[in-house]
């Protein structure tokens, strides 16, 4: 149905005729409604059952590690926590090669 011009509401009663004199459109107090048999149901494939599970393990994950936490903090108290420099240094010389090598390459 086409619905434009200066007044969109003049066809609207139109319609609601012609959706009442359908076969099932009226919807009278004494005819009911059709009824779909079944229900509504949602059906994930195996792949997205596996992403749906893998997610709610994530969330289950805290985000800090608190036994971690402490036994550092302790460390540290202690004087116990020692810094391994060199690999640290190794580490961000890697992510800066990676850095370069991915920002010459795109």
């Amino acid at each position: 149905m086409k619905v434009d011009g200066e007044n969109p509401f003049i066809n609207l009663g139109a319609y609601i005729r012609n959706v009442k004199t359908r076969p099932g459109g009226g919807n009278t107090p004494a005819e009911k409604p059709k009824e779909f048999p079944g229900e509504d149901k949602v059906l994930l494939s195996p792949r997205a059952r596996q992403i749906k599970e893998s997610k709610e393990l994530l969330e289950s994950v805290p985000d800090v590690r608190e036994e971690k936490v402490q036994t550092l903090k302790a460390q540290i108290a202690n004087g116990e926590y020692n810094v391994d420099s060199e690999r640290i240094a190794s580490k961000i010389l890697k992510e800066s090669l990676m850095n370069d090598f991915l920002l010459s390459s795109g």
